[in-house]
């Protein structure tokens, strides 16, 4: 309202100077009394009668303005405006072959947990996730296990649940070394699932390494923070070096171990680097004490 209008407390500005060279005329600051803008005053309520443009005369002709073109156009239509909220729910999700995807649909769904599904379940290996729905947005697959993993593993066999494999490696990598050396640096959390030792596959000929197959193995802590830190055979310069890392447990004894690995594996590539310097470095001899740059 400042951009349209002045307080009537403020100075009066008088008008221009006559066209026919009278004096000035001031105006009665009186005259001008002060007013509060409302909305009651400048705006009227849609429920109330349409005020319609007067008609002109009829002997100008003027169209008479009918009044069910202006039906509507004066009321605020707040449909649309706002979501229509659903109830809010759990949805859980079930795969037997990997590890459910986002955007997989439901198998049951419940308003609240813990909820027990009527689904049965065959022999095999289950994977379960779950999601919570508020309303409007899906929370995507909730972390589930101890490593933030979004699903649960369920092993059944003979309709009773059988232990499931213990948990992968946390996170890991591969480092070319010295004269075509290529470490394999990993690390695993022990839990409930606790593994016995580490599983290393690896290849030399670019071929995948197989799963629950290694060629090295390494026994490793039964709790805390487990670190792997393996040297490969050195390899010829360029050599493509692939690894599997997987963590098993034997279920079985020493006598007639029944080894369970862990799932979920990736692979992981590296280059052997075994190139050395050219020539041997030059040898000096100095008088005194070595420079202080040394």
């Amino acid at each position: 309202m400042d951009s349209w209008f002045r307080l009537a407390s403020e100075p009066v500005l008088p008008p221009p100077p006559r066209p026919h060279g009278g004096g000035f005329y001031q105006a009665d600051p009186s005259v001008f009394e002060t007013e509060s803008i409302t909305l009651d005053k400048w705006f009227k309520l849609a429920s109330q009668p349409l005020l319609l443009p007067r008609p002109r005369r009829p002997d100008l002709f003027a169209p008479v303005v009918d009044p069910s073109i202006f039906r509507g156009r004066f009321y605020l239509d707040a449909r649309g405006k706002y979501r229509v909220f659903n109830a809010a729910e759990y949805r859980f999700y079930r795969s037997s072959s990997a590890p459910p995807a986002e955007g997989d649909t439901p198998f049951a769904t419940n308003a609240t947990l813990p909820h027990t599904p009527a689904d049965t379940y065959a022999d095999g290996c289950w994977y379960l996730s779950v999601s919570y729905f508020n309303g409007v947005i899906d929370s995507g697959f909730l972390p589930l296990g101890e490593a933030g993993e979004t699903y649960l593993r369920l092993d059944l066999s003979g309709g009773a649940q059988a232990g499931s494999p213990p948990r992968g490696p946390l996170d890991w990598r591969l480092e070319a070394r010295a004269s075509g050396v290529v470490r394999v640096i990993g690390v695993y959390q022990a839990d409930d699932l606790r593994a016995d030792q580490w599983a290393i596959a690896y290849t030399t000929n670019g071929s995948t390494p197989p799963e629950d197959t290694p060629d090295v193995t390494q026994t490793m802590a039964t709790r805390g923070l487990v670190i792997l830190a393996y040297d490969l055979p050195g390899q010829a310069d360029g050599t493509t070096v692939k690894v599997r890392l997987q963590s098993r447990r034997n279920d079985g004894t020493d006598e007639s171990p029944s080894w369970v690995y862990s799932d979920g594996s990736t692979v992981l590539t590296a280059t052997a680097d075994a190139v050395g310097p050219s020539v041997p470095l030059a040898g000096e001899r100095w008088p005194g004490q070595l420079p202080e740059e040394l």
